[in-house]
């Protein structure tokens, strides 16, 4: 199925693909049009979904990591914490309107269930866990951290106050 890049999204006008996503928790309705972000772009398009374009042209894996990393911070980092959430089969929507890095449901329509930030440098863990913790408590979610090693694998703690 094909998308079309618009700014920071990808715009979905496939009626057929909108019902599948919706159903699966991707993507989010602006007025009357359908869109999914650069994380849910990149993991469908890495599970061969849909192709991705420009203008007219088709966009390559390279291009469109390219657009991401332009657009989010670290998002390599990012995305390998988004994938192995999806992975595990929970719904996973950009947090940072929130202060998160993701929002984190269990099913499409429940409460987040938590919230996660991901940690990129030891200067940066205070101050996030402190900020972290005390906007999940304001929405009442569980707050987790996570970590990403040199080798590339995920660390997640969870956050609670005593």
């Amino acid at each position: 199925m094909i998308v079309k890049l618009e700014n920071d999204f990808c715009k979905i006008e496939n009626n057929n693909l909108k019902s599948q996503l919706t159903k699966k928790g991707i993507g989010f309705k602006k007025e009357l049009d359908f869109y999914i972000d650069l994380y849910e772009t990149f993991y469908l398009f890495c599970k061969n979904k849909i192709t991705v374009k420009k203008d007219s042209k088709n966009l390559s894996k390279k291009e469109i990591l390219e657009i991401c990393k332009k657009n989010i911070k670290d998002f390599e980092n990012k995305f390998l914490v988004y994938e192995d959430l999806k992975n595990q089969g929970y719904i996973v929507k950009d947090g940072t309107s929130f202060g998160f890095d993701f929002r984190v449901y269990k099913n499409k329509n429940e409460h987040t269930e938590f919230v996660v930030d991901v940690i990129k440098s030891q200067k940066d863990t205070i101050n996030k866990i402190i900020k972290s913790e005390r906007l999940a408590t304001t929405i009442n979610a569980k707050c987790v951290l996570a970590i990403v090693s040199l080798e590339k694998k995920i660390i997640k703690i969870k956050i609670e106050k005593l």
